[in-house]
């Protein structure tokens, strides 16, 4: 029987000298002990540079000497990216290392004096001993391709905040000197508007101009989509607006630049779309997972991002826990907890299927029929939410199989002939003939 928390103490033998280490910016903590969690040497810290991770190397290697043991096992937990360096570091030069939750470094130290005191030299100690009780696991280190993936996903997501950010400031000015300019376009994103708040942004730039200038320029902007009629609701909203005239100049600079910064974010979201187009290509099971209806360039590169090679995997089940949409109850005795989903993974994983489901739920047939036997059932119904989660647990499970099996998506693995939704379907159709 595969049995993870087995294989982890396996790598715990009395030959393994186990280094905890409490990761900081600048200066690090270690602390050395045995298989039985006694001390082999005081907790000293070491520099994040070079020369401070060599004086570790050594310091492990007289260690190792001084007391015959061969094997060396390094656990951290992963403060922020803190602790990349420093385990790529120690990975190049052949040795192991682990991460340890920092949830269980929180709950855990009080275990061995009682006291809720926190210190860079005893959360090592506390690192160190969870390591030797088999509670780590091995770290997810983007290389090549997937950590380019990974970097340009979260630019991309800083890109889009920075978007509505500015976006926002764009409103304000809006709302300040002309309202009315968001009753003509909804968004200020789009060439229309974006054509209008350059060459006419506030009332009195309108009422300056006739509405066939007006028409012409946003006409030529959206390429004739847009014209006369927009044109002539500009010009009467500018004539009854309602909008302050003091600081029109301030606000007209600070305006025209943020719609500078709107266009140069807008190009750099189509660069980066564009490279990550080109680096899926490079993905083996990427291509399979864009034949998913409603998926994106973007979401499937989260998911690559977020899960790396999918073959490390053995089941679908560790990639629904990773994603941290397992279940847990608590209970005790007689008192049984309502169940929910754990929260414990990797929250951007989370968004996306989240995102995904709720795109495939609107747009395709087998999902939508899936979502509403969820929710319509007879026997534990499911709320809209619980039904979106249990989707994209589907869609999970679906997403491994497509890369295991290397083919491309089929609406048969949603929801096959037999399924208990086309059974209700089929009845609920008969119920509404027999009482019509």
């Amino acid at each position: 029987m595969y049995n993870p928390l087995s294989l982890k103490l396996a790598m715990v033998t009395p030959e393994t000298l186990i280094v905890g280490v409490d990761v900081a910016k600048r200066i690090h903590y270690a602390q050395m002990i045995n298989f039985r969690g006694e001390g082999l040497h005081k907790p000293f810290p070491f520099q994040n540079t070079t020369s401070g991770i060599g004086n570790l190397v050594r310091q492990i290697k007289t260690i190792q000497m001084k007391y015959g043991l061969s094997d060396v096992l390094v656990a951290m937990e992963p403060t922020g990216h803190y602790w990349l360096p420093l385990a790529c570091t120690l990975i190049a030069q052949g040795i192991t290392v682990v991460m340890v939750n920092p949830h269980h470094v929180k709950k855990a130290k009080e275990l061995d004096d009682n006291s809720p005191t926190k210190r860079d030299d005893k959360d090592a100690g506390v690192i160190a001993r969870l390591a030797r009780d088999g509670r780590f696991h091995l770290p997810y280190i983007p290389t090549g391709v997937t950590a380019d993936i990974r970097n340009l996903v979260n630019f991309r997501e800083r890109l889009n905040k920075e978007l509505q950010q500015t976006k926002a400031e764009i409103t304000t000015i809006l709302d300040r000197y002309f309202p009315e300019f968001l009753d003509v376009f909804k968004s200020v994103e789009g060439k229309a508007a974006m054509a209008a708040l350059e060459n006419f942004p506030f009332p009195a730039d309108l009422l300056e101009r006739t509405v066939e200038d007006v028409a012409s320029v946003l006409s030529e902007a959206t390429h004739k989509r847009v014209g006369g009629r927009h044109a002539e609701l500009l010009h009467e909203s500018a004539r009854n607006s309602v909008g302050i005239k003091d600081g029109a100049e301030g606000a007209r600079i600070d305006l025209q630049y943020q719609l500078r910064r709107v266009k140069q974010i807008l190009d750099e979201c189509e660069l980066v779309e564009a490279r990550l187009a080109e680096l899926l290509k490079e993905v083996p099971y990427a291509g399979y997972l864009l034949t998913i209806p409603g998926t994106s360039i973007l979401q499937v590169a989260a998911v690559v991002s977020e899960v790396g090679d999918l073959s490390n995997y053995r089941s679908a089940r560790q990639l629904i826990k990773l994603a941290g949409l397992n279940l847990v109850e608590n209970s005790s005795g007689s008192h049984k907890g309502r169940s929910r989903i754990s929260k414990r993974g990797r929250s951007k994983l989370r968004c996306t299927l989240f995102r995904v489901a709720l795109i495939l739920v609107a747009r395709t047939q087998e999902f939508s029929l899936l979502h509403h036997y969820y929710t319509t059932r007879p026997n534990n119904p499911l709320k809209g939410k619980q039904s979106l989660v249990a989707i994209c647990c589907k869609l999970l499970r679906i997403i491994f199989a497509l890369s295991q099996k290397k083919m491309a998506y089929d609406k048969n693995m949603v929801i096959s002939q037999d399924h208990p939704a086309f059974m209700y379907m089929k009845s609920a159709v008969k119920s509404k003939k027999a009482a019509a």
